[in-house]
C-alpha cells in the first residue's frame, strides 16, 4: 500500500483498525511516526487496550511503558498481564496505580504470590472505574480471608472472577454488615466451596446475577440453617461443579437461595441416581424455576470394579416428554473408560461442557 493511500484514510477508520490491535503496539509503532499518527495516539478519545505475556519484559518493553504510563495513562482501558516470575519487580518500578487511570475498567493478573496480591489489591480502589478483574491464584494462597475483604472493598467492581491454582481454600470471613456490601453482580470462582462459606461470601453481594462455583461438602451438616442466610434475590445464572449433593439436598438449596435463575449448570458426581430422574427435575422446575430457559445437567457415575453397571441404563429414556422435547432439553450418554456420562443439555449446546456455557 503506497503512503498516498495511507494519507488519504479518515482518522475515523484508524481509530477503528487501532481498536483490535494492542495498545502497547500501537503505542511503539505510530506515537513517533509523524505528527498525524502522534496526535491519533494521545487523543483523548482512543483508549488503549494493553496485553501483555512475556514472563520477562525487556528493557525496550519497560521504557516505552514507562513513557506511556506518563503520557497516554488516562486512555489505558485494560490490561492483561499473563506473566508471573517477572511481575514484582514491573509492579515496583512501572506501575504506579492511582485516581488518574480513570479509564481503566478492566484487569486480567496472571499468577501472583500472597504479598504482591495485597499490595496490588490495595492499591486497586483508587481507580475510579475498574469495573471487572480476573485473577490467577497461586498454590499454597496463605491470605484468601484478606484477599475477599480487598476484592469487596474495591468500589466499583461489578465482574470478578478467580482462576485456581489450589482449589482447596478455606475462607472464614464475617457475615457483611450493611456497610460491606459490594457492587459485585458476576462471580466466577473456580475453588471450593460449602453452603456455609458460600453463604458467606454472598452476604457481600446482594446485587449478584451471575454465579459460577465449586462445591464440596464438608461444613454442611446444618444444612437448613445455613441456607436461611443466602438470598439471592437477583441471580439469574448459577453454575455449579459439585461432588456429594444428593439430589434432595441440591433441591433444598435451589429452594432457599429465592433465585429467579434463567439459567442452571449442574455437573455432578455425587452417585445419587436421582439426578437422572427426569419426572422429579420436571416437577421442580415447573414449580420452582418457572423462568428458566437454560438447563443443563452432566451427571458422572463410575463402573465399579466388578463391571456392574447402573440402574438407569437399563430403564427407557424418561426424558422424551412433551416438557423435554419442547425445550430440545436432549440426553446423551457416553462410555468414557470406568465412566458412564449423561448429559442433559440443548440440541445447539450438544458439544460443550456444561460448566462452559454462556
Amino acid at each position: 500500500m503506497s503512503i498516498t493511500s495511507i494519507k488519504n484514510f479518515s482518522n475515523e477508520l484508524f481509530d477503528e483498525i487501532f481498536d483490535y490491535l494492542d495498545g502497547y503496539h500501537i503505542y511503539r509503532a505510530f506515537s513517533n511516526l509523524n505528527h498525524r499518527f502522534q496526535r491519533l495516539v494521545n487523543d483523548p478519545c482512543l483508549l488503549l487496550k494493553i496485553k501483555h505475556c512475556s514472563s520477562k519484559p525487556g528493557k525496550i518493553f519497560l521504557n516505552n511503558w514507562k513513557q506511556m504510563m506518563c503520557l497516554n495513562r488516562q486512555q489505558i482501558y485494560s490490561i492483561d498481564f499473563c506473566m508471573s516470575s517477572y511481575i514484582k519487580k514491573f509492579f515496583s518500578s512501572s506501575f504506579l496505580i492511582d485516581s488518574s487511570l480513570n479509564h481503566l475498567e478492566s484487569i486480567v493478573f496472571g499468577e501472583l504470590n500472597s504479598e504482591i496480591l495485597v499490595s496490588v489489591l490495595i492499591k486497586l480502589t483508587s481507580l475510579p472505574r475498574l469495573f471487572s478483574l480476573t485473577m490467577h491464584m497461586p498454590d499454597g494462597l496463605e491470605n484468601p480471608n484478606e484477599i475477599y475483604r480487598l476484592l469487596f472493598n474495591l468500589p466499583m467492581l461489578k465482574y470478578y472472577k478467580f482462576t485456581r491454582g489450589d482449589p482447596y481454600l478455606s475462607v472464614s470471613l464475617p457475615l457483611a454488615t450493611n456497610e460491606q456490601i459490594s457492587s459485585i453482580e458476576h462471580l466466577d470462582i473456580e475453588h471450593y466451596f460449602n453452603l456455609n462459606e458460600l453463604s458467606i461470601i454472598t452476604s457481600y453481594t446482594p446485587q449478584l446475577r451471575h454465579l459460577r462455583f465449586m462445591h464440596e461438602l464438608d461444613g454442611d451438616q446444618n444444612l437448613n440453617g445455613i441456607i436461611p442466610s443466602m438470598t439471592l434475590s437477583n441471580l439469574t445464572y448459577l453454575s455449579i461443579y459439585e461432588s456429594n449433593l444428593t439430589f434432595d439436598t441440591f433441591q433444598i438449596f435451589i429452594r432457599k437461595i429465592c433465585s429467579k435463575l434463567k439459567t442452571l449448570c449442574v455437573i455432578t458426581q455425587s452417585q445419587d441416581i436421582n439426578y437422572l430422574d427426569a419426572n422429579r427435575w420436571e416437577y421442580f422446575i415447573l414449580k420452582y424455576l418457572p423462568q428458566l430457559k437454560n438447563f443443563r445437567l452432566e451427571y458422572d457415575e463410575r463402573i465399579d470394579d466388578d463391571f456392574v453397571f447402573p440402574i438407569y441404563p437399563g430403564e427407557l429414556n424418561q426424558f422424551t416428554s412433551s416438557f423435554w422435547i419442547q425445550r430440545k432439553w436432549l440426553l446423551e450418554t457416553k462410555i468414557d473408560d470406568e465412566h458412564i456420562k449423561y448429559s442433559i443439555r440443548p440440541f445447539r449446546y450438544i458439544t460443550k461442557s456444561a460448566f462452559d456455557m454462556k
